[in-house]
């Protein structure tokens, strides 16, 4: 059984590239479910594409990758509030900060395991440098310093230093919304950081963005010409085009079922004669898991009203389709499979056959990637049964 996503390797590469264009030096976000592609993936191809500094999640993605290859620098973004490991006790990572609370913590917990090794690191007589990178506040009133914390940073940072930890002020970073808020507002809170820059450690000018176009960053980059601006890109990054990326299902079974007849876990009735069509691909791959959607308008309210009493009868539209046609959930979909109900007299698709499955690529888990050139892709699309000499023959790389 397989939920795929086939990749046109070349086409996404090419994106890559052009992103680098547009972005000079940005740093790849690889983090939770690696976009649908996994993280050790995109671990690969950023060491392929010469990048030397990426940023994960966590810090737990940021043990995992860290051995994976050889990073300059691994970035956190989510500030640590549990107790670390030894494991931690690496170079070459830069910490996110963005309250004095936080700031306290991570410090406490690297002077702890440092005072657990007792002698060992007593006998290296050397200081251990905590990389922060200071997290500012944004409109995104996501965790972060504000304008009126910027004078107490240093005086927060020097009581909370210890003889066997040094904090080492790496730069600092904005995350901006990716909506309603204009290029010059940005540029206005970007301004207001840099200040608190120089008057914190004018010798660290190191500031990461994200959200900015390419036209935005330029013109922030032009601007404050002495100023070392680096934009981290995730979305944007690896999957701002889907035309590179296809995501596919396997029939496995076909049963057919009559009105009124009981199938499945809760032992519903179907509501009507038709057949039980059984896929690849359940809620431990992210099929089913909805995030709460945003209603912006009398169009969007009356969708999610419609689909809101159509659940109160058990009718749930699947991401699953065939012949451009979007098939129903039979019951709520199984830990890997999903079971459709396709009504007689529609279009059948047979076991074996794959059927064309729309995922959020940043819940999606899939069961196999298949790397594609452009032209298997179209040959891919041309005959949705793709034979064993097919996906062993012209698959440039296939992953289980």
């Amino acid at each position: 059984m397989s939920l795929s996503l086939y990749l046109d390797r070349r086409k996404w590469y090419r994106h890559i590239d052009e992103t680098e264009q547009h972005y000079p030096g940005f740093v790849p976000v690889i983090k939770g479910n690696g976009y649908g592609f996994g993280n050790e993936y995109l671990a690969e191809v950023a060491l392929e594409k010469k990048k030397k500094v990426i940023a994960v999640g966590t810090v737990d993605e940021a043990r995992q990758l860290g051995k994976i290859g050889t990073f300059s620098e691994v970035i956190v973004l989510t500030p640590v509030m549990t107790e670390l490991t030894r494991a931690d006790l690496v170079s070459g990572r830069t910490y996110t900060v963005g309250s004095r609370e936080q700031l306290r913590f991570l410090v406490k917990s690297f002077d702890r395991l440092l005072a657990e090794q007792g002698s060992v690191w007593s006998e290296m007589d050397v200081t251990f440098r905590l990389n922060i990178l200071l997290k500012c506040e944004s409109t995104m009133k996501r965790y972060g310093f504000s304008l009126q914390d910027a004078e107490r940073i240093p005086d927060w940072i020097d009581g909370v230093q210890t003889d066997r930890v040094h904090v080492e002020v790496a730069g600092m970073s904005i995350h901006f919304p990716k909506e309603r808020m204009t290029a010059a507002a940005r540029e206005k809170q970007i301004g207001d950081w840099v200040r608190v820059m120089d008057r914190i450690d004018p010798s660290r000018r190191k500031m990461y963005l994200s959200h900015l176009t390419p036209a935005q960053y330029q013109a922030v980059v032009d601007r404050w010409p002495t100023i070392d601006f680096s934009i981290r890109l995730g979305t944007d990054l690896w999957l701002a085009d889907k035309s590179f990326v296809e995501t596919k299902s396997t029939v496995l079974d076909v049963k057919p079922i009559r009105r009124g007849e009981r199938f499945g876990y809760k032992q519903l009735r179907s509501p009507r004669t038709g057949h039980l069509v059984y896929v690849a691909g359940g809620t431990a791959n992210g099929v089913g898991l909805e995030a709460p959607a945003c209603a912006r308008g009398v169009k969007d309210w009356a969708k999610l009203t419609a689909f809101w009493l159509l659940g109160l009868v058990n009718r749930h539209l699947s991401p699953f389709s065939y012949r451009g046609k979007r098939l129903w959930f039979a019951e709520p979909p199984h830990m890997q499979t999903s079971v459709l109900l396709v009504p007689s007299g529609a279009p059948l698709p047979r076991p074996g056959e794959e059927l064309p499955v729309q995922l959020r690529m940043t819940t999606a888990v899939f069961d196999r990637q298949v790397i594609v050139e452009d032209e298997v892709l179209e040959l891919t699309e041309r005959n949705p049964i793709p034979s064993q000499h097919e996906e062993k023959g012209n698959a440039v790389e296939a992953i289980p």
